[in-house]
């Protein structure tokens, strides 16, 4: 029996809409020419912020290894490549040091990263 409630704990926090970021976090975007809108579902939403603090889902984490965690957990049942999407946002301020980590733990945990970033053409 522990072992159904725990299961069913973990199904409806994964499945709960109430810890998704809904832009909330202030974040400036980098721009670009070649940003386009993807319209894929995204399984999580992974952000670091001006100051260089991670948040996973709207939730902030210590460090990028929590956030792979927390994205292969959200992966374990995946079953094709459109349930692997992961939005990743990232204060253009953030030197590559800070953001690079987090994008390999995203890779390393099997989600596909969506970045997300202004368009440069007014």
């Amino acid at each position: 029996m522990g072992d159904i409630a725990f299961l069913l704990i973990i199904f409806f926090l994964v499945c709960s809409e109430v810890s998704k970021d809904n832009g909330k976090l202030k974040v400036a975007l980098p721009t670009s020419e070649h940003v386009t809108k993807t319209t894929v579902d995204v399984v999580a939403r992974v952000v670091v912020d001006d100051k260089g603090d991670i948040y996973f889902d709207g939730s902030r984490v210590d460090n990028a290894k929590d956030v792979e965690w927390g994205v292969r957990a959200l992966l374990t049942n995946t079953v094709t490549d459109d349930q692997r999407h992961v939005q990743f946002r990232c204060d253009k301020s953030q030197p590559r040091e800070v953001f690079e980590p987090v994008l390999q733990a995203i890779a390393s945990a099997g989600g596909i990263i969506e970045a997300v970033g202004d368009n440069a053409v007014e």
